[in-house]
């Protein structure tokens, strides 16, 4: 495996690897994943086992406890485009509707409690906005909007530790108070340094659980050769972000083989899942694979097919 490692950063970067190597698998068992294929949302644990397929849907959201999923299905009514946002409850198969006719922009993300759910969506003049919703659908807000001026096309949502909303616009990342309010807005070269010259609406940042300093993120890059055969586009890679040591010091986690996006840490921080493939896999039909990476780049293992992955802990709910 090749690191990107600014020079600056390699030493304690390196440091903080082996003092975590080894601990990085242990609780992947215990994470609930919950992801798309094919139509359906499936769930397993982080190991790839107990494979179940769920229900009809998309764009999943587990809550942390890992007891309920939200999710989009076509609306029965309306306009083609238009998506109905259920809650399923696994143990019991319970599903409800608790927003209907939404022009769904982005997978429901979660608060930490599981109090209230967001997601990205757009208006009728295809304008994004962020839609922060009560579990039960009772209570619904816009803390912000794509304006044309200083906030544009809004993109890759995740939530915070701290129960805020990041979301960037391809310009700006944006952390923002659910009850409206954006809490601080940071260029994205000082996150992503001269990568954010690259970015694009799929690249998605997440912050760590245990660590509000550290995120990780995703880019473009090269493929290898074998992918460029068959793509004829850049790859994407994943990288981790640490503010307290500085600006555009990152590291570079997937090796070159792998395309990786979409990432999302594990409820302790030490494990990461993405969606991505290796180069060896690119004219597959069935394309996208659930993948694991360990905080700082060991322990690569591909879990199942899939994509839009959401994470929860068993353990969060006991």
């Amino acid at each position: 495996m090749k690191w990107s490692v600014a020079s600056g950063t390699a030493s304690i970067l390196v440091f903080c690897l082996f003092a975590l190597t080894g601990q990085a698998a242990s609780g992947a068992a215990d994470d609930v994943l919950v992801y798309e294929r094919q139509g359906w949302i499936w769930s397993c644990d982080g190991e790839g086992g107990k494979q179940k397929r769920l229900i009809r849907g998309a764009r999943p959201g587990v809550s942390p406890d890992g007891r309920l999923i939200a999710f989009f299905r076509p609306s029965e009514a309306g306009h083609e485009d238009m998506s109905d946002l259920w809650i399923f409850a696994p143990q019991s198969g319970r599903e409800t509707r608790i927003a209907s006719s939404l022009f769904a922009a982005s997978a429901p993300v979660w608060s930490g409690v599981g109090a209230w759910l967001a997601f990205l969506a757009r208006d009728a003049r295809a304008l994004t906005s962020l839609v922060v919703m009560t579990a039960d659908g009772s209570v619904m807000s816009t803390p912000l909007r794509e304006d044309g001026e200083g906030v544009g096309f809004l993109c890759a949502l995740s939530v915070t530790p701290e129960d805020s909303l990041l979301v960037h616009d391809m310009v700006n990342a944006y952390w923002v108070d659910p009850d409206g309010g954006v809490l601080k807005s940071v260029p994205l070269a000082k996150i992503m340094g001269s990568r954010a010259q690259g970015v694009t609406s799929l690249d998605s940042f997440s912050v760590c659980p245990t660590d509000l300093t550290v995120l990780v993120f995703s880019h473009a890059v090269s493929g290898t050769p074998r992918f460029e055969s068959v793509m004829h586009e850049p790859s994407s890679a994943l990288s981790l972000h640490d503010s307290w040591v500085g600006v555009g010091k990152n590291m570079q986690i997937t090796p070159r083989e792998i395309t990786a996006f979409d990432p999302v840490w594990s409820m302790d921080g030490r494990r990461i899942y993405f969606v991505g493939y290796r180069d060896t896999q690119a004219a597959d039909a069935e394309l996208f694979r659930i993948l694991r990476v360990d905080r700082f780049g060991s322990g690569l293992k591909e879990l199942t097919l899939g994509e839009s992955v959401s994470v929860g802990s068993r353990s969060a709910g006991r």
